[in-house]
């Protein structure tokens, strides 16, 4: 027998994901948005703000999440709505040649249909949706038209004000031979073994030939490249960060086993030169003109948009 819930904060989650599923769709001049739309918006948003919050502010955040996915889904019909009044003019070619691109990068279309077990009537449905969004990128680059690109000048000023973003931290290029513990071969015998494996580092043998030999890395897994401070475990990085370039360290031990490292370079923090970044600049801020414009359309649609049952939803959040 299920018992009742006594948590007044339970029940009033599970009312109000009840009453969710009573409620009428959310409209947009009359067009349902769709919960798969909704859903594709609430994925894209949660790996974006993965990049930016930890996993508890994520879920602290779950409710306005979800009011944002809504809102950013009710925006695209309103878009998608004013495409196709505008662009009219789409090729059937291009249609196809993209249902082809899509089939092709599913093996085939033998493997795309069978993979999403698809009905004759889906095909039309699928290429419907591509003529839309072919039709929302044309109405794009309508809108964005005017959007002025950035001089040099810009980039310049940006670099200056946000120098920090182009901090390089110090960074240290180090290879390492590594030893697992296991129950046939206790610590004292993997210690004393890479003991003889420095000593014949220490007579000239080549690193990465007694790597291959000596250490359970594989496939080459010795070699770790450049990495930061905090990337690796604090008593490898505390060593890496310390020993001279081209030396072979003592015997140490870490919580992954016994270890020999070779320190092969060595970079101090440092700042990326503009010439470097420039064309990244100019690139992110003309990305950010075009979005102003797309959102400066967005709010004049939605002045003469009729949206029902949005603020119902929300309200539930």
């Amino acid at each position: 027998m299920v018992e009742e819930s006594t948590n007044p904060i339970e029940e009033t989650e599970a009312n109000a994901a009840e009453a969710a599923v009573e409620q009428d769709p959310i409209l947009v001049n009359g067009e349902e948005v769709g919960d798969a739309l909704i859903q594709q918006e609430l994925q894209m948003l949660r790996e974006r703000y993965s990049q930016e919050m930890s996993y508890e502010e994520m879920e602290e955040n779950q409710a306005q999440i979800e009011s944002d996915a809504r809102e950013n889904a009710v925006e695209r019909v309103m878009l998608m709505q004013k495409a196709r009044e505008e662009i009219t003019d789409i090729r059937a070619e291009e249609i196809e040649a993209r249902y082809s691109a899509l089939k092709d990068q599913h093996g085939g279309e033998e493997s795309f249909k069978e993979r999403f077990e698809l009905k004759a009537e889906d095909e039309e449905k699928i290429k419907a949706d591509i003529e839309d969004g072919v039709r929302l990128e044309k109405y794009f680059d309508v809108i964005c038209a005017d959007a002025p690109r950035p001089t040099e000048e810009d980039s310049q000023a940006y670099y200056d004000e946000h120098k920090e973003e182009f901090k390089v931290p110090e960074m240290v290029h180090a290879a390492h031979i590594v030893q697992h513990p296991a129950p046939d071969c206790p610590m004292e015998k993997v210690y004393a073994d890479l003991m003889n494996v420095r000593e014949r580092l220490l007579n000239g043998e080549d690193f990465n030939d007694l790597a291959a030999e000596k250490s359970h890395c594989q496939d080459g897994g010795h070699d770790l490249g450049y990495f930061a401070r905090g990337q690796m475990v604090q008593a490898f990085e505390d060593l890496a960060f310390t020993i001279p370039v081209g030396e072979i360290s003592d015997v140490f031990q870490t919580e992954f086993g016994y270890h020999i490292m070779k320190v092969l370079d060595h970079k101090d923090e440092c700042y990326r030169e503009f010439k470097d970044v420039r064309y990244d600049i100019e690139s992110m801020l003309y990305d950010q003109r075009k979005n102003d414009a797309i959102g400066a359309a967005v709010d004049e649609l939605r002045k003469i948009a009729v949206i029902e049952n949005l603020e119902v939803y929300n309200a539930l959040s």
